[in-house]
């Protein structure tokens, strides 16, 4: 389906036919909370220990938050953070207020247990995920009882894989995780979850293949029959770091090395444009799956100054 951008999950590990296989619970993570994880050839801890569940194809797990939320939940943002000017506040402020009344106006149409939400790790899932947190807390509705859909791929950061288990374990929200395209994992999560009616994405109509998108909108025919929800559809680039730095929210480390969009280790580099202009780094050639450059060789993802180059460090698929 077209309207489901590439940023939002990144998979090329496809599922084996005709359902996936139950993945294998990971080990602890280490209780250091100070930034994300490097990119190692060690086996991946990221994500906390699961429940075990009798269901095939998934896990979820429920773990406990310290009382701010998301602090703790990824990288801190730096003493050096932007000024954030009074307009700025201002709007940020109102894009929460607007978010908020489509939460409220959401749960006047499903039950709480009728609704998931998509997360990556990415900027745009990472301010969606603090915004849900925040309202469920205003209308005392436990952080759990909206659950976390997310997609693992063999191809993904270690970075994100960290970052998405520290925010299950800090915000306290149910994990639901699956192997393979968005289009499998909504498929079999139908058939594991029959109850989910509509799934929050984190989706901007600036993405590919959403400027055309409504708020609410349903699935294609040829997908599981759910709506999908664009609470943050209307945001800017920019409106997303302001969100972020104003409210000090934890967010993946790849940003803060010249990343300002997130896919698979195979098909994104640091943004070129925010390379420092002493800085060598070999990445922008694509001939290597992930880099590895000097995290101080590129500024960091909020300096982008045209958001219409947010894409640029996403290299074209061979």
């Amino acid at each position: 389906m077209r309207g489901w951008p590439s940023q939002l999950v990144t998979s090329s590990l496809l599922l084996a036919r005709p359902r996936p296989r139950l993945l294998p619970p990971p080990p602890r993570p280490p209780s250091t909370m100070s930034q994300c994880r490097q990119i190692s050839q060690t086996p991946r801890d990221s994500l906390a220990t699961p429940k075990a569940l009798s269901k095939k194809h998934l896990f979820a797990e429920q773990r406990s938050m310290s009382a701010n939320s998301g602090q703790d939940a990824g990288h801190v943002l730096p003493p050096g953070h932007p000024e954030i000017t009074p307009q700025q506040r201002l709007a940020v402020e109102e894009r929460q207020r607007q978010a908020f009344a489509f939460f409220s106006h959401t749960l006047q149409l499903y039950g709480v247990e009728e609704l998931i939400f998509c997360f990556n790790g990415g900027k745009d899932c990472t301010v969606l995920l603090d915004l849900l947190m925040r309202f469920l807390r205003q209308e005392n509705i436990s952080s759990g009882d909206i659950p976390m859909l997310y997609i693992k791929s063999g191809d993904s950061f270690a970075e994100i894989d960290e970052f998405v288990g520290r925010c299950v374990r800090n915000y306290r929200v149910e994990l639901v995780q699956y192997e393979g395209s968005l289009k499998e994992a909504l498929t079999h999560m139908s058939a594991d979850m029959p109850r989910i009616r509509a799934v929050f994405v984190g989706s901007r109509n600036t993405d590919p293949y959403c400027q055309h998108l409504a708020p609410m909108q349903p699935t294609d025919n040829d997908w599981p029959p759910m709506m999908r929800l664009n609470p943050l559809l209307e945001w800017s680039y920019h409106d997303v770091w302001h969100y972020i730095h104003l409210n000090a929210v934890p967010y993946c480390s790849l940003y803060d090395r010249g990343y300002t969009s997130l896919g698979s280790r195979s098909n994104t580099i640091p943004n070129p444009h925010l390379r420092r202009p002493d800085a060598q780094c070999a990445c922008d050639s694509g001939s290597q799956p992930a880099c590895s450059c000097d995290p101080g060789g590129f500024r960091p993802a909020w300096e982008l100054e045209d958001p219409a180059l947010e894409r640029a460090g996403r290299l074209p698929r061979k």
